[in-house]
C-alpha cells in the first residue's frame, strides 16, 4: 500500500520556500507520492477553508519536480484531479509531456470533468459539454503522446500532420487515472486509462461500500473490454487533522478563512491516528493500491501554517506509515 501527501497548494502562505521544507519533511518520513489539487478561478466565497485559493497545478508539480530532482528522491507526482476541459488540450499534452520528461518519467494523470459551474463560467466553457470535451481532449492528447507526428480530427480539436516535439519520459504515455464515477467514467477507463481515482470521503462504512461496489464495476467493464492484469486504484484526497487524543477525535475546527471573508468550518474534520489507520486499511482490503492523505496546515494553537503541517507529517511519520508495507 503506497500512502501519498497532498501538496498545500490551495494555501496563500505557500511560497517557494514552503513547498521545499514540505518536499524535504516528505522525503524523511518517507511518503510514496506527492498529489496536487486544481481550480483556476474561484470567488472569494469559494476559497474559504482552502486558505485563500490554489496555485496553477501544472506550474506546482513543475516547480516541485525540479525540487525532488535537487533533492535527491523520486516521489510520483500525482493529480486528485486535473480539470480536463479547463486547459486547450494541445498545449496540455505538451505540459504533461514536459513535467514527465523532466521529472524522469514519475507523472500520474488524475482527469476529471470538473464540477464547478461558476469556473465554466469564468472561462467561457460549457459546463453541460464537459464530459464530451474532456473525453476528446484525452484521446487527442494520447495521439500527441504516442505519435511523433500526429494528426486528429473531433469536434473540440483538429490538426493535422503535427507535433509538440517533447515526449513523455513513460512509454507509450503518461499514466491515467480516470476521477469519477458512473458507467461513462468506467468506460472511460476500461478504453484508454490505466487506473481509477476516487474520494474515501470520512472514511466511514457507508463510504467504503460505495467505493467497494464502485471498484466492482471498474474491474467489470476493465475485463469486458479485454484489458489484460490490473487497472490502478488510488484514493484521495483524505483531508485531516490528525491527533493523538481519543478525547478530540470527530470535533469540528475553525480557522481563519481568506482575508474580507468570516471564519468557517473547514474540510479538515480531527481524526484519531489510529483511525486514519483502520480507514487505510479498509480500503486496502477492497483492492486500493495508493491513499493519498491531505493533512491540516492552518494556524492552529503555537503553530503557524507550515508548522503545522510539517508536526502533522511527524505524526503521520510516527503513527501511521510503519503500519503499511509499502510499494
Amino acid at each position: 500500500m503506497k500512502i501519498g501527501l497532498v501538496m498545500p497548494i490551495y494555501g496563500q502562505w505557500v511560497h517557494g520556500e514552503e513547498v521545499w521544507a514540505v518536499c524535504e519533511k516528505a522525503k524523511e518520513i518517507g511518503v510514496d507520492s506527492l498529489y496536487f489539487v486544481d481550480h483556476i478561478i474561484i470567488t472569494p466565497q469559494q476559497a474559504i477553508g482552502q486558505q485563500g485559493g490554489y496555485m496553477d497545478i501544472w506550474t506546482a508539480m513543475s516547480y516541485v519536480a525540479a525540487v525532488t530532482n535537487v533533492q535527491g528522491w523520486a516521489p510520483t507526482l500525482g493529480q486528485c484531479a486535473a480539470v480536463v476541459p479547463y486547459r486547450p488540450p494541445i498545449q496540455q499534452a505538451k505540459i504533461a509531456a514536459t513535467v514527465d520528461s523532466l521529472s524522469g518519467g514519475r507523472l500520474l494523470i488524475g482527469a476529471g470533468t470538473g464540477y464547478l459551474e461558476t469556473e465554466f463560467q469564468a472561462l467561457g466553457l460549457n459546463i453541460l459539454e464537459r464530459s464530451d470535451m474532456a473525453d476528446e481532449y484525452i484521446k487527442a492528447m494520447i495521439e500527441l503522446w504516442t505519435h511523433p507526428v500526429a494528426s486528429f480530427h473531433g469536434k473540440y480539436v483538429n490538426f493535422d500532420e503535427m507535433t509538440i516535439s517533447v515526449r513523455p519520459a513513460q512509454q507509450p504515455h503518461p499514466r491515467i487515472l480516470w476521477v469519477a464515477r458512473g458507467e461513462r467514467a468506467y468506460r472511460r477507463i476500461a478504453q484508454f486509462c490505466q487506473g481509477w481515482g476516487d474520494s474515501p470521503g470520512r472514511g466511514d462504512s457507508e463510504a467504503l461500500k460505495g467505493t467497494e461496489a464502485a471498484w466492482s464495476e471498474v474491474c467489470r467493464f476493465w475485463k469486458e473490454y479485454g484489458r489484460t492484469g490490473e487497472p490502478y486504484f488510488a484514493l484521495g484526497p483524505r483531508p485531516c487533522h490528525l491527533t493523538t487524543r481519543r478525547s478530540r477525535s470527530g470535533e469540528a475546527v475553525v480557522v481563519d478563512a481568506a482575508p474580507g471573508t468570516q471564519p468557517s468550518t473547514t474540510l479538515f474534520p480531527v481524526t484519531h491516528v489510529d483511525d486514519l489507520v483502520d480507514q487505510i486499511r479498509s480500503f486496502e482490503a477492497i483492492g486500493a493500491h495508493e491513499f493519498a492523505v491531505r493533512p491540516a496546515s492552518y494556524r492552529w494553537g503555537e503553530f503557524d501554517s507550515l508548522t503545522m503541517l510539517l508536526n502533522q507529517m511527524d505524526l503521520l511519520a510516527e503513527h501511521v506509515l510503519p503500519k503499511f508495507r509499502r510499494g
